[in-house]
């Protein structure tokens, strides 16, 4: 430490030394001394100042690669809320779809259930009828048949009523 403290006086008589330039408040120093001074500097710069400068150069590499994990780290994070957000957004989607499949699905079978209702109501009107005519001509054949009876009856009462005579 103490051969900095040295070379810092010797830049100081340098500077001291120098002549100085008429109206301008600067002096003219000897460039070649002052470079050899500072080469002496580094050359005999203590251990401790090298290594707190390969501190901070290591510091800065640190907090550069530091950055870069934080912002691919955020990239991703970003990617996978982007990801979530559209798996989100494909899930409502998808659920509203499904709502309004089975709301369609409702609706046709109601339809369904409403146009079987009408086609079975009418095949029962049909059978109805039918089943009115047949009763209608069973009447009349059973009136027939009775007329046809009772008349029968009637002669064969007759055909009795003369044989006891």
């Amino acid at each position: 430490m103490d051969a900095l403290l040295d070379y810092l006086d010797e830049i100081e008589e340098v500077l001291e030394s120098s002549k100085t330039l008429p109206f301008m408040g600067r002096i003219s120093v000897e460039k070649s001394r002052i470079l050899d001074i500072i080469s002496e500097i580094r050359l005999h710069l203590p251990d401790d100042i090298r290594q707190a400068q390969r501190i901070l150069n290591e510091h800065d590499r640190i907090m550069t690669d530091a950055k870069h994990k934080a912002d691919g780290i955020i990239a991703e994070a970003e990617a996978e809320a982007k990801l979530m957000t559209n798996s989100h957004e494909l899930f409502r989607r998808a659920s509203e779809q499904a709502a309004e499949i089975i709301e369609e699905a409702k609706k046709d079978a109601r339809e369904l259930r409403t146009g079987a209702s009408a086609y079975v109501d009418e095949k029962l009107e049909d059978a109805e009828k039918q089943m009115k005519e047949y009763m209608a001509n069973m009447e009349a054949q059973h009136k027939r048949l009775m007329t046809y009876y009772s008349e029968t009856i009637d002669v064969l009462y007759e055909n009795r009523q003369e044989l006891r005579r």
